[in-house]
């Protein structure tokens, strides 16, 4: 029988995607885990890999369009096998194909019978898809856009070129039909960018500034996973209502667990330990490991799915560690290390961001002692850990010291009140300073 190729769902809030480009080509062999297209969605374009091996027999949804997630947009089936009736099943349950022309009138072969189209662009300008406005049409038939102004885009070309000031115009597009796609917008020259204008300076202020305004500079362009993250930390800042608390907790305790595991050679870093503490009280206190759902919903989840936030060269990226609570030390740190090392090679695939309940950022290798986070939506609620410092406290004849760590929870106030991220607080704070009992 026959596999379903269907429109994945790329986090939490993802409803639909756009194919950006077919990888494989109809009667093309297939192996799982081979990338077989990509798809973007409003935050990124993400490869996808197949689920199955064989060949792959129809593609249902084309390039540069856009469908619900969990929608069949392609079929993979053995070779030889027949696909007609399956093919034609699976058509005619897709929006808007039930008027659809048949790809041929020709008798249908094994396998590659069912190429919906060929979707490189055409060299002949008369043979542009019927379902194609006539707008569209006359823009796949120049070089530069019409009168109106209309540039064939994809959705995050769009809003990219919005958010950096970039006329469309400008922009070779390397997509379907000449189409501009998000990786063209990161390839642009530095003349597509927006010419520097010197801020205007209110005429009352003026007197105040001392010095004149540089004149040079260049502009800097982020990379794509920094682009992502500025658009959800924008998203995160105007649509949650956020309050964060502070504590500190004596970390003595897991200091002498985490030389333990260094003295066992086990990959369980501090930040993994903490992880697991997280992990288990976010479970008496499931509010924070949640999401707002809105009019007065909130998914509380059975499982703390930690996003760890990691710093990498392209900017922040947040994996997923899965199951804290459920799962040992050694298995975390396991994959931890694992998770570490696909963010330096740039090879996070969907699963490994799919599913976080809470987050983690831990800048306490960088000397950061305290900060506040912004929450991920559509989560409710951030963890930040700062840097390990020494305290004093009073003895019973001098002064004496011991280590301390310094942590906060930044909550969405629509779903956390005040006296119950205090209560959480509280109780990260026992386990910090008591993790052994986690073992026992």
């Amino acid at each position: 029988m026959a596999l379903n190729i269907q429109m994945p769902q790329l986090g939490l809030t993802m409803k639909e995607g756009l194919i950006a480009e077919w990888k494989k080509k109809v009667g093309q062999p297939v192996a799982k885990g081979d990338v077989i297209f990509s798809v973007e969605n409003d935050k990124a374009t993400v490869d996808v890999e197949a689920q199955g091996s064989g060949i792959l027999a129809a593609i249902t949804v084309e390039e540069m369009v856009t469908v619900p997630v969990g929608t069949v947009v392609g079929l993979i089936a053995a070779a030889g096998e027949k696909i007609e009736a399956e093919t034609a099943k699976v058509q005619a349950a897709q929006p808007g194909k039930a008027d659809a022309p048949a790809a041929s009138a020709a008798p249908v072969a094994p396998v590659k019978a069912v190429p919906l189209a060929d979707h490189r662009p055409s060299a002949d300008p008369s043979a542009v898809p019927a379902a194609t406005t006539p707008a569209k049409a006359a823009a796949l038939q120049q070089k530069t856009p019409p009168a109106d102004g209309f540039v064939l885009a994809s959705p995050l070309a769009r809003q990219t070129a919005e958010a950096l000031g970039i006329n469309l115009v400008e922009i070779r597009g390397t997509g379907p039909e000449g189409a501009v796609v998000g990786r063209d917008l990161l390839r642009a020259e530095p003349a597509s960018l927006p010419a520097y204008e010197k801020p205007k300076v209110p005429e009352k202020a003026a007197s105040e500034i001392t010095q004149p305004l540089a004149e040079d500079g260049k502009v800097i362009r982020l990379s794509k996973i920094q682009m992502i993250s500025a658009e959800r930390l924008t998203e995160s800042w105007k649509t949650i209502p956020q309050f964060t608390l502070y504590d500190e907790a004596e970390a003595e305790a897991i200091l002498e667990l985490a030389a333990e595991f260094k003295q066992k050679g086990e990959p369980v870093s501090l930040t993994v330990i903490l992880a697991k503490l997280l992990a288990h009280a976010a479970a008496a206190h499931p509010l924070v490991n949640g999401s707002w759902l809105g009019e007065g919903k909130v998914m509380s989840y059975s499982k703390v799915n930690v996003n760890i936030a990691m710093d990498t060269p392209e900017g922040l990226v947040v994996p997923v560690l899965r199951d804290c609570g459920g799962r040992g030390f050694k298995a975390l740190g396991a994959d931890m290390k694992a998770l570490a090392e696909k963010a330096k090679t740039k090879s996070l695939s969907p699963r490994d961001y799919e599913g976080g309940t809470i987050t983690l950022s831990n800048l306490g290798m960088f000397g950061i002692k305290r900060f506040r986070a912004i929450v991920n939506p559509p989560q409710t609620a951030i963890i930040a850990v700062g840097a390990i410092s020494e305290r004093l406290a009073p003895g019973e004849e001098e002064l004496e010291s011991y280590r301390a760590i310094e942590y906060s929870i930044t909550a969405d106030h629509r779903v956390v009140e005040g006296a119950y991220a205090a209560r959480f607080m509280a109780t990260l704070k026992s386990l910090i300073e008591d993790p052994f009992l986690l073992l026992l």
